[in-house]
């Protein structure tokens, strides 16, 4: 009989080599790895959280939250301290860098912080159905301690606003929230030029704000009292400027003659438009009385300090006598006025025959005052300058 060659045995001792093969394959690379996590130590996560949190109680405050690495992320040991920064203008990422040094490779990585800050926001303390008006009886303004910052805080007030969905109670309110209507004015009926606004002008609708001007008049208080600026048609929807407000001031009850000192039959009180006040106006008669006009002056004008002065009490080259009182004594010596001056005025005077010059202070009709004090043995003596 005719023997069959052993080729099964063979087969099987080439593949119990080959099994041995990649076994000593797998031991290698195990081997290589160990060295190479040896060789190349792994920064531990904790190490760049605490440097984060570092940074941020001193730059962000102490209520901060820092988002997670993943776990399966690797990073080489850093020999150097690491350095966070905030790469954004915001403050909700950090940026952490290792900087390469002789024995560590660098590498940077981003992390999310969350900002717990305080703040007064409104919040829900009764349940509120779509499209109702919140009442105070709906929201109460409480202290939010969180990261949000869309929530509407102490420098809104959601009362009289409506809600374009139902609110439940607990929830905090944001802008999303209220409907894009709000309470607008218009013209009930025709109003002429110059005419005082009054109620009975005025009707009011909860409209769209995008049908309205960014100045449109959202509060009758704004309207009433006012004078319209132009002629306004009924219907018509009313912004600023359509009205403007008025002030009572002095006016010139008839014509001024350049030079006139002003008695009180001269002035009167009247409400002006504010579009017709340029400069610094008077609001009391009295105060200009013997004033003096500077040019003239029409009837009805509001009156202004560029058109007025005060009376002279002391003109330009008046001979003034100069008195000096000490304790026991007095001296006498005569001076010029070397300019004209109203009450409170401050000029200058020339001693006769000297030509000293000195400087005074206008203190009535013909009367000037130098308040100096000049120290002299027998005590303070002070300078006073009398008009001839």
């Amino acid at each position: 009989m005719k023997k069959i060659p052993p080729i099964f045995d063979k087969r099987q001792g080439l593949a119990a080599g080959l099994i041995q093969f990649k076994w000593l394959l797998l031991m290698a690379c195990l081997w290589l790895i160990s060295l190479s996590s040896q060789a190349a130590p792994w920064h531990a996560h904790e190490a760049i959280y605490q440097a984060v949190s570092q940074f941020s109680q001193q730059e962000l405050g102490s209520n901060v939250r820092t988002g997670k690495l993943d776990e399966r992320s690797r990073y080489a040991l850093c020999t150097s301290a690491l350095l966070v920064t905030l790469p954004f203008n915001n403050q909700k990422t950090v940026k952490v860098v290792c900087e390469k040094t002789h024995n560590s490779s660098s590498w940077s990585l981003y992390l999310s912080v969350n900002v717990q800050s305080k703040t007064k926001a409104w919040r829900l303390i009764s349940a509120i159905a779509e499209q109702s008006t919140i009442t105070a009886k709906h929201v109460s303004l409480v202290t939010y301690t969180g990261s949000h910052n869309n929530f509407m805080g102490s420098e809104t007030n959601p009362i009289g606003q409506q809600v374009k969905r139902r609110l439940k109670v607990g929830q905090w309110l944001s802008p999303a929230d209220l409907s894009h209507l709000q309470r607008l004015w218009r013209a009930a009926e025709d109003i002429p030029q110059g005419q005082v606004v009054k109620l009975k002008h005025l009707t009011s609708s909860e409209e769209s704000v995008q049908t309205a001007s960014p100045n449109a008049v959202t509060n009758s208080g704004q309207l009433i009292g006012r004078i319209a600026r132009r002629y306004i048609k009924a219907g018509k929807l009313l912004d600023k400027n359509d009205i403007e407000g008025q002030k009572l001031v002095v006016i010139s009850n008839q014509a001024l003659p350049m030079g006139r000192e002003l008695i009180a039959q001269d002035l009167a009180l009247a409400w002006v438009p504010e579009h017709k006040l340029r400069q610094t106006e008077f609001s009391q008669t009295d105060a200009l009385v013997g004033w003096v006009t500077k040019r003239h002056i029409a009837t009805q004008i509001p009156l202004t300090k560029d058109m007025l002065r005060k009376a002279y009490l002391v003109l330009k080259g008046s001979q003034v006598s100069l008195q000096i009182n000490a304790d026991n004594y007095q001296i006498s010596n005569d001076a010029e006025a070397l300019s004209n001056g109203s009450l409170g005025d401050k000029i200058k005077v020339k001693l006769i025959p000297s030509g000293i010059v000195k400087q005074g202070l206008v203190i009535g009709k013909g009367q000037v005052e130098l308040s100096r004090w000049v120290q002299k043995i027998s005590g303070w003596v002070m300078i006073r300058f009398y008009i001839k």
